[in-house]
Parts: C-alpha cells; sequence; structure tokens
C-alpha cells in the first residue's frame, strides 16, 4: 500500500507511512521519498514532520529524512524539523515539599522533571546482542538522549547558518517560527522543552551567554533542558534573539510574523519586538497594514493594530464600508479603540439613517451608543423612516435600546401625520419587556393608538403575557372585535399561564361568565375554562371561578344542567329568606 500510494500521489499516503510499523521499509523509503521533486512528495513531507516524530518504529525513516535535508541544506525542511524535534522532549510541572533539618521547616517548590515513559536509552529485546549490534523492541521510539540529541542538532543547523549568513538565517527562522501552534506551547513547561525556539527567541536571556544588548540572565542552558534561573519567572523575559543583525531593517518580515504565526507565544514576541526596537517604523504604518492586523483571527493581533490607528496614515481615504466591517469586530477591548477612530476620521453625514441603526444593533455599547447618536441627527422624514427606527427595539445594549425607544415614541407623538398603529405594533413585538412598557403606555397616552382596532386585533395575537393581559383587562369593551375562537385563545392563554396573571384572572372569569350567558351555544367550549381556573391549588383563583359559575348558573338556569355535567362535585341551593 505504501509503494502503490506513493507513486499514484494518493492524499492516504501519509496516514498509511504513519501507521506502518516495519522499520527496514519506511528505512528504505527515506532517500527516494526525500529525493522526489513531486508537489505531492514535498506536501507529504511536512505534513509527516508536522505529525510529531514520536511515532514507535520510525527512528530510521525519521534520521534519513533529517540527515537527508540536513545534506541538502534544505531551510524549509529544517525548518519542519526544529519544530517538530522541539515536542519531543516533554517534561512535567511537579510541586514537592521537603522537610530542613537545619532550619526545620518545610520547603516547597516546583521542579521539572522527566516524563518517566520515555525510557532513558532504547530497550533492549532479549537475547538480540549479535556482534556488538543492539535491536530495538517493536514498541520502541527514540530515547531521551537521543531526543535531546536531535534538538541540539536541529537547532545546530540554525545557528551555523546565523553565523555564516545573516539574512538566510533571518529568513529561514522565521519560516520555522511561523509554524509553531497554540497546542505545542500549552503549558509554560512546554515553552522551556521548546529548545530551538528558546534560543532563537530568547538567546540573549540566558544565565551563561550575554549579547549585546545585555539583558538579566533570565535562563538556565543545561544538558537536561532549559530551565528559569533564581528570582525570576517567564514574565520576565524580553525579545533577546539570536543573531540580532537578522532581525535588524526587517520590519516588515516580522509584522507578517506577527500576522502569521499560529503560536500567540511567537506573536506576542514579534510585537513586543517591533514596539522596542521599531517605534518609528509603527507610527508611520499604512491603513493597509493596519486593516490586516484589525482583520485578524486572533484577538491579540487585533488589539495591536486598534493601537495603531492613532497615528496610522491614509486614514482619511478608508470608505464607509471597511469602517463599518471594523466596527463590526468582538473583541472588547478594540471596538472602543475603533469607534474613537471613527468618530476622530469619520463625518456623519457619510453614512445613512439605515447604516446608523444598523451600528444601534451592535453588541458592543460604544457602537450602539455612537449608531444611535448619529440617528438622531438624521432627519426623519415619513412614515417608512419612522418604521426604519423601529430597528432600536431590538438592540441588545439595554442603556442604547431604552433612550432609542424614549426618542421614537416621543416622535410618534409628535409627527401625528406620519406615525401609523404599525409603528407601534413594532414595539409591541419587541422581544425586550422593557419596549412592550413603553408601547402599552403609548396606547394610553395617544387615542390614536389607544381606539386603533390594527393594534387591539395585534395584542391577541402576541406570544408575551403581559401583552396579553393588558388586553384582557380591556377586553369587555372590545370584545365585539374578535372571533369566538379568537376569544377562547386569549382567555385559555390568561387562565393557563401559572407564573403570573391573577388580576387578568379575575377578569376573565367574570368575561367568560357574562359570555355563557348570552351566547349560550359557546357554553360547551367556555365552561370547561372556569372549571379549569375552579380546580386550581390557589384559593383566591378557586373563589374567583366559584363565583363566575354561581353568577352564570342563577343569570342562566339552563346552564345548570351543563355545569353539573362538567363538574358533578358541585351544586348550588338556592334560599330564600323571607
Amino acid at each position: 500500500m505504501l509503494d502503490e500510494w506513493y507513486e499514484a500521489g494518493d492524499e492516504r499516503f501519509v496516514d498509511e507511512v504513519l501507521a506502518s510499523r516495519s522499520p527496514a521499509k519506511l528505512k528504505s523509503l527515506a532517500a527516494k521519498w526525500y529525493a522526489d521533486a513531486r508537489p505531492f512528495a514535498r506536501t507529504a513531507l511536512f505534513a509527516y514532520l508536522d505529525h510529531g516524530l514520536a511515532t514507535p518504529d520510525h527512528r530510521a525513516l525519521v534520521k534519513g529524512l533529517f540527515k537527508a535535508a540536513e545534506s541538502a541544506k534544505d531551510d524549509e525542511a529544517m525548518a519542519h524539523f526544529l519544530v517538530a524535534v522541539d515536542r519531543v522532549v516533554p517534561r512535567q510541572l511537579v510541586s514537592f515539599s521537603r522537610y530542613d533539618w537545619q532550619t526545620r521547616q518545610v520547603i516547597s517548590g516546583q521542579a521539572l522533571v522527566e516524563d518517566k515513559s520515555i525510557p532513558s536509552r532504547a530497550p533492549k529485546k532479549k537475547g538480540s546482542r549479535k556482534e556488538g549490534r543492539v535491536e530495538y523492541g517493536p514498541l520502541a521510539s527514540f530515547s531521551r538522549a537521543t531526543r535531546r540529541y536531535l534538538q541540539r542538532r536541529a537547532w545546530r543547523y540554525f545557528r551555523f547558518l546565523g553565523h555564516r549568513d545573516p539574512a538566510r538565517y533571518g529568513k529561514a527562522i522565521r519560516q520555522a517560527l511561523a509554524l509553531y501552534r497554540d497546542d505545542h506551547l500549552v503549558k509554560p513547561e512546554n515553552l522551556l522543552d521548546a529548545w530551538g525556539l528558546m534560543h532563537a527567541l530568547y538567546w540573549g536571556a540566558s544565565a551563561d551567554v550575554q549579547y549585546e544588548p545585555k539583558v538579566a540572565p533570565v535562563l538556565k542552558r543545561q544538558p537536561r533542558g532549559i530551565t528559569v534561573a533564581d528570582g525570576f519567572t517567564l514574565k520576565a523575559l524580553v525579545p533577546a534573539p539570536f543573531c540580532p543583525k537578522a532581525w535588524k531593517g526587517q520590519e516588515e518580515a516580522t509584522l507578517d510574523l506577527v500576522l502569521d504565526a499560529k503560536s500567540r507565544t511567537v506573536r506576542a514576541w514579534a510585537r513586543q519586538l517591533l514596539e522596542r526596537d521599531a517605534g518609528a517604523y509603527l507610527e508611520k504604518l499604512p491603513m493597509a497594514r493596519v486593516r490586516e492586523l484589525l482583520k485578524s483571527a486572533h484577538d491579540d493581533v487585533q488589539t495591536f493594530g486598534a493601537a495603531r490607528l492613532k497615528t496610522v496614515t491614509g486614514v482619511e481615504s478608508l470608505p464607509i464600508a471597511e469602517w463599518l466591517e471594523l466596527l463590526a469586530l468582538e473583541n472588547p477591548e478594540v471596538v472602543p479603540l475603533v469607534c474613537e477612530a471613527v468618530v476622530k476620521h469619520v463625518h456623519p453625514d457619510r453614512l445613512t439613517l439605515s447604516q446608523c441603526l444598523e451600528l444601534t444593533l451592535s453588541k458592543a455599547a460604544s457602537v450602539a451608543e455612537l449608531g444611535l447618536g448619529w440617528a438622531k441627527q438624521k432627519a426623519v422624514r415619513d412614515a417608512k423612516d419612522l418604521l426604519a427606527l423601529a430597528k432600536v427595539a431590538k438592540a441588545s445594549a439595554p442603556a442604547v435600546r431604552q433612550a432609542g425607544v424614549e426618542w421614537l415614541c416621543q416622535l410618534l407623538l409628535i409627527n401625528e401625520k406620519e406615525s401609523r398603529p404599525e409603528h407601534v405594533r413594532a414595539l409591541l413585538d419587541s422581544p425586550h419587556a422593557d419596549v412592550r412598557v413603553k408601547a402599552l403606555e403609548l396606547m394610553k397616552k395617544d387615542p390614536r393608538f389607544g381606539e386603533s382596532e390594527l393594534l387591539w386585533l395585534a395584542l391577541a395575537e402576541s406570544p408575551w403575557p403581559e401583552v396579553r393581559e393588558q388586553l384582557v383587562l380591556e377586553l369587555s369593551k372590545r370584545e365585539k372585535l374578535y372571533a369566538p375562537e379568537t376569544l377562547e385563545a386569549v382567555w385559555a392563554a390568561a387562565l393557563l399561564s401559572v407564573h403570573r396573571g391573577s388580576r387578568a384572572k379575575r377578569a376573565v372569569a367574570a368575561q367568560v361568565a357574562h359570555r355563557v350567558v348570552t351566547h349560550s351555544k359557546e357554553a360547551e367550549r367556555l365552561l370547561p375554562l372556569l372549571a379549569h381556573l375552579l380546580r386550581s391549588v390557589r384559593p383566591p383563583e378557586r373563589r374567583t371561578a366559584l363565583a363566575a359559575l354561581a353568577r352564570a348558573s342563577f343569570e342562566a338556569p339552563q346552564l345548570a344542567e351543563q355545569v353539573k355535567r362538567l363538574i358533578p362535585e358541585l351544586s348550588f341551593v338556592s334560599e330564600v329568606v323571607s
């Protein structure tokens, strides 16, 4: 399968290689695979290296590929190797405590210990020693000693490259740095275990090496790995790259690393390097580059780009569509900075009323406030504009929604010619209770809305209980507007409400009793509503239902039989006192 898929250029080839446990076959594949000039072979090689180098029985293949890439001075392949070997020596940060007999105190601390599941030396098979040769077990992987050697040798390639050709080294190491991912550096100990990465970024921060500019000796390089010097933490690290010449005058390439790096650690290092050594370059950064930063998928890069808005050049020519796209960002640290830039460089006249209202719907309060402030500066000409203003009823920011709805209600009261019941209905349908309360108050203030049949019919269709409750309280006056089925649905919804509506339920009981007396044909459908209320667990509701049933039975004696059939445990006795 390996040969067949390799020759065919099948994408399943890498998975088959990773699944193989045949050292001899894998060893024979190394030279042919590396020498293959097909794009498929190159892509497959990098995919294999990015997977990691700790797969059992792959020592021969890894060593063959490594030596081939090193001999060919293949910077790109060695970059992938550097990232891969930086992940093969995992240590664990453990807490310890010991008793000091001299001070008679318990001393606590933390230390990095090696992963004991990885053998210090490769395990041997029994009886496998033949003519001085050692054969390894079928599940053996690289030993800890071999892994450390691979790390040092991979970094040695780049170290020698930096001494011979700083420009080429800079290009190669930036290519490698862009390959590190966040899942490679989840814990602090993962960063310390990355031998090549730590030397590339913090060479001058080690305790036994000092380069200009001199920095505090934060790190200690030891044969078994890098550790933090006593009295320091990783927070004390500052950019101190190996071969500083490779980074001087490379501001554009460093900014590309900020944009392209997959690891937050590398991005943060590149940003710090730019802020420390390239302040003049950042001050003159064009808007095209700042826009790339702001549109990044990483929030830390967006924040870095937003900080550049104060000094960016060419921002005046940025189209409104681009500004609106930037205001749509969801980074809470970036949005306020973008709003400041918008206020400074964008005149409200460049936006339409519709665009301003779209801004009020933003989850970011600063953007919503900006949109509402600009919308209030626009002229509201006709009923169409008033209906568009109803969008403020859906604003996510409570303060913006409240201010926007109050402004809209004032406009509806003032513009008698243009305001319509449909505008109030849009507020009644809002998902926010505070908006619906304002709409109900508006119906009470203005007869144009309070007497609108359209609005009262809309109340019956509302999914919101407080709106239907308002309808129930006024239903006795407007009963003729509704069909019997609508009345029944409204009453049923009010009576079945568990958490609220005690006042409405009393009104419903009286309305149902009156309805069954005046419309005896509907009694068969309406009396079960009172029966349901009679069985309520709340005594006031039971008394309300009992009073309504008694009223209906005495006002229309022909209903007594229906009441008795529906509620056999209930009986009425009339008593005449002379």
